[in-house]
């Protein structure tokens, strides 16, 4: 039985997974809501299920194994769009990464020229052309729409969803109580540095090992081929007396 409390929390449990989905959804740059994103994605596994049940059935399959196998269509068309959400997101992160530590010393250098902040974040996403750069073109925009340059670089963050940018962020909103924030945004820009670089070697040596495990592999296998034929003449002739 169903009670008022079963329902309310049943109702929050689901808010929170769109919550959830919108953060998400931003930090892969995706400009759809969860119920457009959860629409598609269910109707793209209803037709899977549909699809594959007519193919199932029209070549004789037992009507257990049809279904099941049809199951197992959806299932996978739906877990493919929850994978390429993931894949998004870890593309975007990984150009952020890349591009970031760019940015950074850009403004740091354009704050040490003595420009304003806003006017060092506008001519920063004018020479760019990348993640970055867009996000900051939207902080301008909000900006000259009245919005504080502190709520919109902390929107910018929220959206980004990405730890560095946090904290880029949160050097630049120093800058009414910090006498020198060029020099903290030059400090960040050579963490940002850093940490793209760590990522950078891990990912080569990530794709080297990559590498390895076939080349072993195929070292290995005319190996045991050469090793299995005296081993099979052997058993042949045991088998023989």
């Amino acid at each position: 039985m169903i009670t008022a409390a079963s329902l309310v929390q049943r109702i929050a449990s689901l808010a929170n997974a769109d919550a959830e989905l919108a953060v998400r959804l931003r930090a892969a740059g995706i400009a759809r809501s969860p119920f457009e994103f959860r629409s598609r994605q269910i109707g793209g596994a209803i037709t899977a299920l549909a699809a594959s049940g007519t193919a199932l059935a029209a070549i004789g399959a037992r009507p257990l194994l049809g279904l099941a196998g049809a199951l197992g269509v959806a299932a996978a068309v739906y877990g493919a769009s929850e994978h390429l959400l993931g894949r998004s997101m870890a593309s975007r992160q990984t150009q952020i990464t890349e591009e970031l530590p760019i940015v950074a010393e850009q403004t740091g250098m354009l704050l040490a020229s003595g420009m304003s902040l806003t006017s060092a974040l506008d001519a920063v996403a004018r020479r760019g052309h990348g993640i970055c750069a867009e996000g900051l073109e939207r902080v301008g925009a909000r900006v000259a729409g009245g919005a504080a340059v502190e709520v919109a670089l902390a929107e910018w963050a929220d959206d980004a969803g990405s730890a560095e940018i946090r904290r880029f962020v949160g050097v630049l909103t120093l800058h009414e109580d910090a006498t020198d924030v060029a020099a903290l945004v030059s400090d960040e820009a050579r963490s940002a540095r850093m940490e793209a670089h760590r990522r950078l070697i891990a990912r080569i040596e990530r794709r080297s090992e990559q590498v390895w495990i076939p080349v072993t592999v195929a070292a290995l296998v005319p190996g045991c081929v050469l090793l299995a034929i005296p081993f099979s003449d052997a058993l042949s002739g045991y088998a023989a007396l």
